[in-house]
């Protein structure tokens, strides 16, 4: 047999062989069907929340509502519906940046030691003036939310997950700090735009045990440079005080987050 047709042959068993040697890259449903890189090394390093999208019903003392919350790039928007009614609360706002960034910080960072954190900045307005005021007053709401932990691959179940499609953020500490300010201005103010006055601030802080609180994320697409996280939401809130008040609520829905690499 001469050469080429020895080259030949070994050409169309390699050929052959690619798609059972790389079936395992793709495990999400939008993941490339061929990578050289490891799932690990895609997800490593610090992602930039380029677009999210959350619908969650929540149904709490015989009220349900629905809160639908948007991110674009640094935009960022709520709303939130009384349902069976004609209420609803439209909140637009934006993404804050850190000075000296050029995007907004809502990020997420996963290390290759397993380190996992999460920081999620925005800021939105309501016009809280009344119809005959002379004045314009805004009310300013600056919330910052923060996660820290560990971050793990989890393994397949059955038919309905591979391993690897998924990952678990374990969350140990979390903070939300809530900034509340009043802007005052009038057509008759000089000297440029009004200051912002602090009305409160409002600091919630948690620390947990090693698997105690987690969220898991299905990997719909781990690219590298597009990571496409999915998380359904199927919580329940039961607390009793004396055995006289009660406070429950249920919340269920499901949520899409697309990160890009932080520049």
């Amino acid at each position: 047999m001469n050469t080429k047709k020895l080259l030949g042959y070994a050409v169309a068993i390699i050929m052959l062989a690619l798609p059972i040697v790389f079936s395992g890259c793709k495990k999400g449903p939008e993941d490339p069907w061929l990578t050289f890189r490891s799932r690990k090394a895609r997800l490593c390093g610090t992602w930039t929340v380029s677009s999210l999208n959350s619908e969650i019903n929540r149904k709490e003392n015989n009220i349900s509502t629905k809160t639908v919350t948007t991110v674009e790039g640094d935009s960022w928007k709520q709303v939130i519906t009384i349902l069976n009614s004609d209420s609803t609360r439209t909140l637009p706002g934006k993404i804050v940046k850190d000075p000296g960034q050029n995007e907004g910080s809502y990020t997420f960072s996963f290390d290759k030691n397993g380190v996992a954190k999460m920081v999620y900045k925005y800021e939105f307005d309501e016009d809280q003036s009344g119809e005959d005021d002379d004045v314009s007053v805004v009310h300013r709401t600056e919330v910052t939310e923060e996660m820290s932990g560990e971050w793990e691959f989890l393994t397949g179940i059955d038919n309905e997950y591979k391993n690897k499609e998924r990952i678990a953020f374990i969350i140990e500490e979390q903070k939300i700090t809530t900034k509340l300010s009043e802007i005052v201005s009038s057509d008759d103010d000089e000297g440029g735009a009004a200051v912002p006055r602090t009305i409160s601030t409002n600091v919630s802080s948690d620390r947990y045990a090693k698997g105690e609180m987690s969220i898991v994320y299905d990997l719909i697409e781990l690219k590298n440079k597009e990571v496409k996280l999915y998380q359904k939401i199927n919580r329940f809130h039961l607390s009793a005080q004396n055995a006289t008040s009660e406070s429950n609520y249920q919340e269920t829905g499901e949520e899409t987050i697309v990160l890009k690499p932080r520049e």
